[in-house]
């Protein structure tokens, strides 16, 4: 199994060609908030409901499943552990770390 970060994990992701704007994003122990923005190896997240006023990068190999019948991104993580990932960017194509 890789533990790139920033690749999606062999399976959790059967559709990576499309975009996951607007999919709910959720963690072990309650929801995140919303995808704004899918640069293919992270996701911007809107985390309002969960910390007003906060928007969070998520690397996409934190992703266990993608549902795209209920539009569904599941972690394998607890919120926790999101609250020490970096300070989000508004143009994320700029932190690609390769």
């Amino acid at each position: 199994m890789s533990t790139d970060l920033w690749e999606y994990r062999p399976g959790s992701h059967p559709a990576a060609a499309l975009g996951l704007v607007g999919y709910e994003v959720l963690a072990t122990d309650g929801p995140v908030g919303r995808v704004e923005q899918d640069t293919g190896d992270h996701l911007l997240v809107d985390a309002e409901p969960w910390v007003p006023g906060t928007r969070v990068l998520v690397p996409v190999g934190l992703a266990a499943r993608v549902d795209h019948l209920v539009r569904a991104v599941h972690l394998d993580c607890p919120r926790a552990r999101l609250s020490s990932a970096p300070p989000a960017a508004v143009d994320l194509t700029a932190l690609r770390p390769r």
